[in-house]
């Protein structure tokens, strides 16, 4: 889970896509609930109304709740305490002018302190309804019609929105920043009535008014996201909005510039960034911090160096421990997740359930797999390259026959299969079988070739058996495969 959005955030590819569907189903006449994870919605950087203003952007044309210009409901207020002067404590007596009349000094009356207001009750999900669509009715500029009696004001506003009473349809979405209403959980009885009362009044999809909620779960009645699907609202969980391209995106920005343009540093720094982006995950100011902190890409240094940068950012509530029989993330985070997922420590990356990298450091062996998976990536493809380019060495320098060497060490075959042509057996030696050649004299192999072939092999046997290069191996291994 993304924790922090960065700036321009929702110019990465991943998070593009995502908000893309939902900028669709909006323009589609369909109503929206778009949940957030609360660390976002709390983020001190203004992760989500960064995010909500490009998608407002798109939108062109909307109506905002809450505005900045409406004042906030009367429950939502807490009176002002009562600030004694500066100079001491209040006696409570009234102010004595400071000249001289002639009179008598004489003490005020005593002033009794005012009493404080009693603090309102919390409205019930029916008034704060109506005190969100009367804030919507004033900004859309509806009059009259809400005063009769007898008469219900919600119907009412929402009946204007559909074109009741001979008004147009209202099909600019109203967008309701949820998490910033005094009682968020209106923003989404709104979405119910307001997807029924088009329906009653029989508009069409493109010409139904519909609104934009953007809430966390921990705004909403338990299983409410579910029962607002059900009715055909749109439900958008930020859940694997971040994609490895995004990842990657963001670490190459925050990498330093080399110092060299070599081949092996360029190398070198491919396995850095990739090693980085496997590590973090989703996490993309996890992400950008350890790519501009760790400079030096070697193994060993790569987990006091995320200790060091876990411990500047925000301080994070790492689940303890994995959630039992969750293995798939599927399309949004499971019931057993929420908590972790609203705190911003787990969400769906590249296909796979992926947690806070503090997670990872709690558990044994957990960044190393981590650092032999992006090694993987990076490097198996190039060692299956000079594999196939040494073969060319071996058929140099072969002391036997090609059909021997086919025989004694190109590929096994099961019984009854057709043998590979010499050359092309050959052709498919492993670097293990290669080397064994060498060993056995079957090809002489000068000290240089030697010394290439044993790093190439020693590598590729450590990474087949998940095993991660330290710093010396993966610096003899750049050096030959860049030679």
């Amino acid at each position: 889970m993304i924790r922090a959005v960065p700036a321009g955030g929702a110019g990465l590819p991943g998070i593009r896509v995502w908000l893309g569907r939902l900028l669709a189903d909006l323009r589609s006449g369909r109503s929206c609930l778009w949940l957030l994870p609360r660390r976002v919605l709390e983020d001190p950087g203004n992760g989500a109304e960064r995010l909500l203003d490009d998608v407002l952007h798109e939108l062109a044309d909307f109506v905002l709740l809450p505005s900045d210009e409406l004042p906030a409901p009367v429950f939502a207020r807490s009176p002002a305490p009562a600030r004694p002067p500066a100079s001491g404590p209040w006696s409570g007596l009234a102010a004595v002018p400071d000249f001289d009349d002639g009179l008598p000094d004489l003490l005020t009356a005593r002033i009794p302190a005012p009493a404080e207001p009693e603090p309102s009750a919390p409205p019930t999900p029916a008034e704060a309804l109506a005190v969100l669509l009367e804030r919507l009715a004033k900004e859309l500029g509806f009059t009259g019609g809400t005063d009769s009696a007898g008469s219900d004001p919600t119907g009412d506003v929402l009946a204007g929105l559909t074109g009741g009473g001979g008004g147009a349809v209202e099909t600019r979405p109203v967008v309701v920043q949820a998490w910033r209403e005094p009682v968020p959980s209106a923003a989404a009885h709104l979405l119910r009535r307001l997807v029924a009362t088009a329906k009653e009044a029989g508009l069409p999809p493109d010409r139904r008014p519909r609104a934009l909620v953007v809430a966390s779960t921990e705004d909403l009645p338990t299983g409410l996201p579910d029962q607002l699907a059900r009715e055909e609202i749109a439900v958008h969980w930020w859940w694997g909005a971040t994609s490895r391209l995004d990842t990657a995106t963001v670490v190459a920005l925050a990498r330093p510039l080399l110092a060299s343009a070599t081949e092996r540093r360029h190398l070198h720094e491919a396995v850095a960034q990739a090693t980085i982006t496997e590590v973090c995950g989703p996490f993309l100011d996890i992400a950008a911090a350890l790519a501009s902190r760790w400079r030096d890409g070697r193994p060993e240094t790569l987990t006091p160096t995320l200790r060091g940068v876990l411990a500047d950012l925000p301080a994070a509530t790492v689940p303890p421990q994995r959630a039992e029989g969750i293995r798939h993330p599927g399309r949004r985070p499971d019931e057993r997740l929420l908590a972790a997922w609203n705190a911003g420590t787990v969400d769906s990356w590249d296909g796979t359930l992926r947690r806070h990298p503090g997670y990872d450091l709690t558990h044994e062996q957990a960044v190393s797999a981590r650092v032999w998976l992006a090694q993987n990536q990076v490097l198996l493809p190039l060692l299956e390259d000079a594999r196939d380019q040494f073969t060319a060495t071996v058929r140099l320098r072969a002391r036997v026959p090609p059909a021997r060497l086919a025989q004694d060490y190109g590929p096994r075959r099961g019984p009854g299969t057709a043998p590979e042509p010499a050359d092309s057996a050959v052709s498919m030696m492993e670097l293990g079988a290669m080397w064994s050649a060498h060993c056995d004299g079957a090809i002489a192999l000068t000290p240089t070739e030697r010394r290439r072939l044993r790093t190439l092999r020693e590598a590729r046997n450590l990474l087949a058996h998940r095993v991660p290069l330290d710093g010396s191996r993966l610096q003899l291994l750049v050096e030959e495969l860049c030679r």
